[in-house]
């Protein structure tokens, strides 16, 4: 007995042309809808990892460099303002390198650099952190946020970087970094922020 070949209706046809075309459209979109959530941060650019050569840097205890375009201030302390005064008690910092992020904490002002106050200020509601960003003066409760700082030597290689995890908990974490001898390069992080320590307390300035 010989088994005729079936043969596809016009319904089944119809189907199968759908599900085929649906497919099609499913994976253009899927593909579409991946591509465009991918982030694509152009060199400079906010979002992104900001290369900064050495001679960018300001110069220890000099005002701070501004880096609009990236959104950070990049400073440089020196001991003076590792033991300025106007800290709260019980704060702790060291010389070193450090990227703030320029925005306000307290309602996402852009803050200022004020050279005759040598310290920050938000000219939204008078929020005031020092150099290092430490708060100084609410209504902000908690000190500036930070970005990931790597420094590389002129091969790439990897020397230090910016301490990550809860600054609440450990005060080392988002502090300064040295320069290591033979740094050539600074890798400035601006997708990964290290969230300022809080401060409740009274401010330290009027």
């Amino acid at each position: 007995m010989t088994t005729q070949p079936s043969t596809l209706t016009r319904r089944e046809f119809l189907y199968y042309v759908w599900a085929a075309s649906m497919a099609v459209f499913t994976a253009e979109t899927g593909g579409a809808l991946i591509w465009y959530a991918l982030p694509r941060f152009k060199p400079g650019e906010f979002g992104g990892v900001i290369t900064v050569v050495l001679d960018k840097l300001p110069p220890p205890g000099g005002p701070p460099a501004e880096f609009a375009e990236a959104r950070f201030w990049l400073v440089n302390l020196d001991q003076k303002a590792v033991n300025d005064p106007r800290h709260p008690a019980g704060v702790t910092t060291q010389p070193g390198i450090m990227a703030i992020y320029k925005v306000c904490v307290h309602l996402g002002c852009l803050y200022r650099w004020t050279p005759g106050n040598d310290r920050f200020e938000c000219p939204c509601h008078a929020s005031k952190y020092l150099k290092d960003g430490t708060r100084v003066r609410g209504p902000a409760t908690r000190d500036l946020d930070k970005f990931v700082v790597r420094v590389l030597d002129a091969d790439g290689n990897f020397l230090a970087a910016t301490k990550v995890g809860d600054a609440d908990s450990d005060p080392t974490v988002g502090q300064p970094i040295a320069l290591p001898a033979g740094a050539a390069t600074l890798l400035v992080d601006t997708g990964k922020r290290v969230r300022g320590r809080r401060r409740n307390g009274p401010g330290t300035v009027t």
